[in-house]
C-alpha cells in the first residue's frame, strides 16, 4: 500500500456517557442499586462504600472522554490525560464488533490479544474508523471455512 493512498491523520473522540442516555441512567443507577443491596444484605457501611467503589472504578472509562488518532506512525488514544499508542508495524489484524474495534499484534486469534492490543471505541464514526483500518491493515480478520 503506498503512503498516498493515505490520509495524514484521523481523529474522533468518544464520550459514551454523552451518547447514550439510557446507558447513562443505568450506569449510575446500577452501582447505587448494588450498594444498597450489599447494606441491607451485610448491615456494614464498609462493605456499602466497597461495592460502590469497586463498581464505580469498573466504570470509569464509560464517564470519560476519550480521544483517538490515526497517523503516519500509527494509532493512539488519549483518556483523562493517559495515552496509549502502537505503530502501524505493531498491529497485524483487528476484530471489529458492535461497538468497537480491537487491533491486534497476532495475526490469528490469540489469547494474549486482549491484553497486547489496543481496543478503540466508534462512537458515531464507524463506517469511518473501519474504512481507515482496511486501507492500512487490509481486509479484517474473519474465522477460516470449515
Amino acid at each position: 500500500m503506498s503512503p498516498d493512498s493515505v490520509p495524514a491523520a484521523f481523529e474522533w473522540s468518544v464520550h459514551p456517557f454523552m451518547e447514550s442516555r439510557a446507558r447513562a441512567v443505568l450506569s449510575v443507577a446500577a452501582p447505587l442499586l448494588v450498594a444498597a443491596l450489599v447494606h441491607l444484605w451485610m448491615h456494614a457501611w464498609l462493605w456499602t462504600v466497597l461495592a460502590l467503589a469497586l463498581l464505580g472504578s469498573a466504570e470509569v472509562p464509560f464517564f470519560l472522554k476519550t480521544a483517538y488518532r490515526f497517523d503516519a506512525d500509527g494509532v493512539s488514544l488519549r483518556r483523562a490525560g493517559v495515552a496509549q499508542a502502537k505503530k502501524w508495524d505493531q498491529l497485524k489484524t483487528y476484530y471489529p464488533d458492535r461497538n468497537g474495534v480491537l487491533l491486534s499484534p497476532f495475526a490469528r486469534p490469540y489469547w494474549l490479544e486482549n491484553f497486547r492490543g489496543i481496543y478503540l471505541q466508534y462512537g458515531r464514526h464507524r463506517e469511518a474508523v473501519l474504512a481507515q483500518l482496511e486501507r492500512r491493515l487490509g481486509p479484517a480478520y474473519t474465522k477460516p471455512a470449515k
